[in-house]
């Protein structure tokens, strides 16, 4: 898909004669702070007594960004900094027509340390708005969150007032959601050690000799160490290998069976309303984006797997409300709603300003 979307811009570009890159921001930035200072944590050797300091130390914060930018901004959005670094998260950016009819698009890459979590964020989208119709084709992988699709629409668009009513079909290719592999794979009433044999982990016997007569007497101390498939020592004892690695273990295993398995494919009904008015003091841009309906086309789609408590209704909402109550005295809310295969992604906020003078 990120193929296609670079490919797509080549050809935009062409087509326009030079005009893609006319009024865009290209942007690289890139931030460091210092981490979170974490709390404490100690473990004392029950043989020996002595205290060690685990407290895991994390390396410092960081995040870059790189990105290409053409969007029109809302009456309400004023370019409050002088120059554009990536950090910008406005909410009408995730509204399904922008500002202006035409063509936009969004590029925006972010690599990311956070409290020793590296994952890097990416979203890409190209959109382009008639007066009847609208075209949009985007790219989303928000490792933070464990979200990623990508795809395209297409809608029927009515206009009247301030309000927009589109209706269409969007195409969604997406990782497998809602399935675990590992309850399939593996027997649980097996012993928490044979599983972990399974999942390629071993582990060493041995004891305390606390007369030091060369004998594992009944009442000596005894523990296993415990190594990792490529032969890392990861654990003393049992009790550390299950607080810090077992479960680390069946999530690597849930994740290298489902990426074996692939992206999967779904269609899906999309209707949207969005609303949109603004006057020096007061301003309304909402949205809600409705599937109602989906089409599985491949065996792991989310719409065709069974899962417990499952939700094939998804939307996004969103509202940027703001209101000057007086000439002192100021309210707004900003916020969005976001719900993929039963994925929550979700920002909300609100302030009061009021002006002294």
């Amino acid at each position: 898909m990120k193929r296609l979307l670079t490919i797509l811009f080549l050809l935009v570009a062409i087509v326009t004669n030079a005009q893609f890159l006319k009024y865009s921001t290209f942007y690289v930035s890139g931030n460091v702070n210092s981490p979170l200072a974490e709390q404490p944590h100690y473990m004392m050797d029950r043989t020996t007594g002595e205290l060690t300091d685990i407290t895991i130390v994390n390396p410092y914060n960081y995040k870059l960004n790189i990105g290409l930018r053409k969007i029109a901004r809302f009456d309400y959005e004023n370019k409050a900094k002088t120059f554009y670094d990536g950090s910008e998260n406005s909410t009408s950016n995730s509204a399904p027509i922008g500002a202006v009819s035409g063509f936009e698009y969004l590029g925006n890459l972010s690599m990311v340390r956070d409290r020793g979590n590296e994952f890097i964020n990416q979203e890409y989208w190209v959109r382009y708005v008639r007066s009847i119709w609208l075209v949009k084709g985007e790219y989303i992988d928000n490792q933070d969150i464990k979200l990623k699709h990508y795809g395209g629409e297409l809608r029927g668009r009515i206009k009247f007032g301030g309000f927009n009513l589109t209706a269409g079909v969007k195409h969604r290719t997406h990782p497998v959601y809602g399935y675990m592999p590992f309850e399939e794979d593996f027997n649980s009433e097996d012993p928490w050690w044979i599983i972990a044999y399974d999942l390629g982990y071993e582990d060493k016997y041995w004891y305390y000799d606390g007369e030091q007569n060369g004998v594992d007497d009944p009442y000596d101390y005894f523990n296993w160490n415990w190594y990792a498939p490529d032969g890392t020592w990861v654990a003393k004892t049992d009790e550390e290998f299950m607080k810090y690695h077992f479960g680390k273990a069946i999530d690597e295993y849930n994740q290298k069976e489902l990426k074996a398995m692939g992206p999967q494919q779904e269609l899906s009904a999309v209707v949207g309303l969005a609303y949109y008015t603004y006057s020096p003091n007061f301003w309304l841009h909402s949205w809600v984006d409705v599937l109602p309906y989906h089409k599985g086309l491949s065996d792991y789609s989310y719409v065709n797997m069974d899962i417990e408590n499952k939700e094939e209704l998804d939307f996004d909402v969103g509202i940027i409300f703001g209101t000057k109550v007086t000439k002192k005295l100021g309210l707004f809310i900003e916020g969005q709603y976001q719900r993929y295969w039963n994925i929550k992604n979700y920002s909300v906020m609100t302030g009061v300003n009021y002006l002294f003078y």
